[in-house]
């Protein structure tokens, strides 16, 4: 009896702390406003999850954007990190869902007109869902068109990356000193994904995408690096196994938003096995190669930026020398916790800026339109060294 109580007691405090997420900002420890300099050496963008714009609308975190990258310069970039339309891919032209895909792919698209810096998107795992490769080719189709008519003069290319639905991990050089690399994480996490026609990709299975990425990275040892991809090393919410008390208990309300009918065990099992069957969660075996290659690299490289979105949250977590940021609330947002590394959370809609001040020192900024006026909407900020 005295074990059986103990057993439970356990379960609670399990339960409880990982009911310790909240939408309101968390922090350790204390910050301040920092002064950047006038003429930044390069501003990056980051903004993920972006694909949940409502029909013949735009948002406020998307205006917001607007006006920011309207001012921008050519040393600039913004860079989209998947799940670019929900809540799957690109339909075909004939489709009745056709409509609001578009719409919501062209809200973001509407962001960069008038932007004269670099301009990327990376595809999520819903961009990849019901359409397959060919959805996500048509995303690419439509980005690319639209995106060459705006103003060019870093003669960009390319703006989805990879292209064609490949997995290959690519480097584009921002600045001098400045480094960037993008990859299609869902193609390594997803066997659906990588099947079908690949011989028009460089990197044809997983462990070609691990020696790509690992080459790519250490090519990359005398510059500043930002690596961008959809899903996040470390994470503090959903993904990452911090659930709040609500999904445990009411755990149908995740599929359908009104249906409370309480389940408290099941919805607490359920919750944690999902994180070791879906591919999409943290502590699946394919998620932990992904992470576990990537930070080896990392590690023999320098410290980086590692930008990812796939959580409905921002994040900035510090750990194994790196700089984690988590920015996936553009059109959406959850509940978030504090965990390992963690310095600052907040589960509302917003994006993330760098502002290099050279290629080694950057101030990161988390700004929530609509919130924390008296900061100019910064909810967080750091300056960082990548040294």
């Amino acid at each position: 009896m005295k074990e059986f109580s103990l057993g439970i007691s356990a379960l609670l405090f399990t339960w409880l702390l990982s009911g310790c997420v909240s939408y309101k900002a968390q922090y350790t420890g204390d910050w301040k406003r920092l002064k950047s300099t006038e003429e930044s050496y390069f501003t990056i963008y980051l903004i993920g999850d972006a694909g949940n714009a409502p029909m013949d609308s735009s948002t406020k975190v998307f205006d917001h954007l607007k006006r920011e990258l309207d001012q921008e310069k050519v040393n600039s970039a913004i860079i989209w990190l998947g799940d670019n339309i929900y809540p799957v891919g690109l339909a075909p032209v004939q489709s009745i869902y056709r409509p609001l895909g578009e719409h919501r792919l062209s809200a973001q698209l509407n962001t960069m007109s008038d932007f004269q810096g670099y301009k990327f998107f990376v595809p999520g795992n819903h961009d990849w869902y019901t359409y397959g490769r060919i959805g996500l080719r048509r995303q690419e189709l439509l980005v690319d068109s639209f995106l060459r008519q705006t103003p060019n003069p870093n003669l960009q290319h390319n703006f989805f990356i990879p292209d064609k639905g490949c997995g290959d991990p690519q480097i584009v050089d921002l600045a001098k000193g400045i480094s960037l690399l993008l990859m299609d994480s869902h193609w390594f996490l997803n066997e659906q994904a990588r099947t079908g026609d690949q011989d028009i990709c460089t990197v044809q299975t997983p462990k070609q995408y691990i020696d790509k990425l690992r080459s790519e990275i250490l090519n990359q040892k005398d510059r500043s690096l930002i690596v961008a991809s959809h899903h996040p090393p470390y994470t503090y919410s959903h993904h990452g196994g911090k659930f709040p008390l609500k999904d445990d208990i009411f755990p149908l309300t995740q599929v359908v938003d009104w249906l409370y009918l309480p389940f408290p065990a099941a919805g607490y099992f359920v919750n944690r096995m999902r994180l070791r069957i879906s591919e999409q969660d943290v502590y699946h075996p394919l998620y932990k190669a992904y992470k576990s290659n990537l930070i080896e690299a990392l590690e023999e490289k320098g410290r980086s930026i590692i930008a990812s979105g796939h959580e409905h949250t921002l994040q900035f977590i510090e750990n194994q020398n790196q700089y984690f940021i988590v920015s996936g609330a553009g059109t959406k947002h959850n509940k978030v916790g504090m965990g390992k590394g963690s310095t600052f959370a907040i589960g509302e809609k917003g994006y993330v800026k760098i502002i290099f001040q050279n290629p080694k020192e950057a101030l990161v900024q988390f700004i929530v339109p609509g919130h924390f006026k008296e900061y100019n909407h910064v909810a967080y900020e750091k300056m960082i060294e990548l040294k």
